[in-house]
């Protein structure tokens, strides 16, 4: 049997266009379904697993507390200050240290055991240097100066929802309630803002920069134009604090996560024990699915395809082995090849 070959073309797909009146209907229901779900599993986890859990936060809350209040003091209690300077400087030290080991790798081609977790072989090894330093100066103009823009327009709108920069840590049940809302937010607005940079008629002029890189390196996260870097990146990720009123230390722990997170869907290595970036590198090798981050939308917009039964979503998953998956799980046999070959 034989399957028609899918084009890597953004504006030859169905899968471009934007969301539908029935689409959106179907997306508002599956929506409720979705935070039914959530608020259901945070119940469940709350009576069984959550005790154990708040008493490893309750042992180390009063260590978080203090060292927040040592950053606190280190900005003289400037809530201004504390919201833009210290949130930029997390964010780019963050960026760096979650980058530094793949960015080596991708340069020097060691450590030689990190290169059998690559995604796509043979694929920036090692890296371009021109390419390179183009996404570099990008990447520090976006961390630099439109990253810190955002966040000082963003800081009225937080202050008036009323979140916070002094005062005691929230709970852990508090937090883990949080950060449930701050992924399901993240997730809607990323997915319909990505899957519009990809219509045709947006594509050429703000997404196709970022798509350069058909084989992403973990750098290449924030490689974008300003209006991307914003729509797409920032405001997703920054709309569920501000929305539930968090406690900026819980904000800056968020940030951190999306950073670590993103940069290891670009990063173009599939390393035991963290986070699968099969799919995401997949979406840069097609262009024309998978627009989300936890894959909810896709499966619901069937923008899945044709990743969906693909020895590349086999391959999706945290692994626990210290064998590469795509040893586990390898490319399937064209026809007329054997093994031998």
């Amino acid at each position: 049997m034989t399957t028609k070959a899918v084009s890597n073309s953004p504006g030859n797909t169905e899968q471009n266009r934007p969301p539908g009146g029935g689409v959106l209907w179907e997306t508002l229901r599956s929506l409720l379904f979705i935070f039914g779900t959530a608020i259901l599993t945070t119940i469940a986890v709350k009576n069984s697993v959550n005790p154990y859990l708040e008493k490893i936060w309750g042992a180390s809350h009063d260590f978080w507390g203090s060292l927040w209040v040592s950053i606190y003091d280190l900005f003289g209690r400037n809530d201004f200050l504390v919201h833009v300077v210290g949130s930029t400087v997390h964010s780019i030290l963050c960026f760096v240290v979650f980058n530094a080991l793949f960015l080596v790798c991708d340069i020097t081609g060691h450590p030689k055991w990190l290169l059998k977790y690559k995604v796509q072989d043979g694929k920036n090894q090692p890296v371009d240097n021109k390419k390179l330093w183009s996404c570099i100066r990008t990447v520090a103009f976006n961390l630099g100066v439109i990253s810190p823009l955002f966040t000082i327009a963003f800081y009225a709108p937080v202050c008036y929802f009323g979140a916070y920069h002094k005062g005691d840590l929230p709970t852990f049940e508090r937090i883990l309630l949080e950060f449930l809302v701050f992924n399901i937010i993240e997730e809607i607005f990323f997915y319909y803002s990505h899957r519009i940079l990809h219509h045709p008629k947006f594509y050429a002029r703000f997404h196709k920069k970022h798509h350069e890189w058909t084989a992403p390196i973990g750098i290449t996260s924030v490689y974008c134009g300003p209006l991307e870097m914003v729509l797409s990146n920032l405001f997703p990720a920054a709309l569920g604090p501000m929305i539930m009123r968090s406690h900026i230390f819980v904000s800056w722990f968020w940030f951190g996560l999306v950073l670590f997170s993103t940069t290891l869907a670009h990063g173009g290595y599939h390393v035991p024990f963290l986070f699968s970036p099969e799919a995401h590198d997949y979406h840069h090798k097609v262009f024309n699915c998978l627009f989300g981050t936890l894959g909810v939308l896709d499966k619901l917009h069937k923008t899945d395809r044709p990743f969906a039964g693909s020895v590349n979503e086999k391959r999706h998953f945290v692994s626990f082995s210290l064998a590469p998956v795509k040893d586990i799980y390898p490319e399937p046999l064209k026809p007329g090849h054997s093994k031998a070959e």
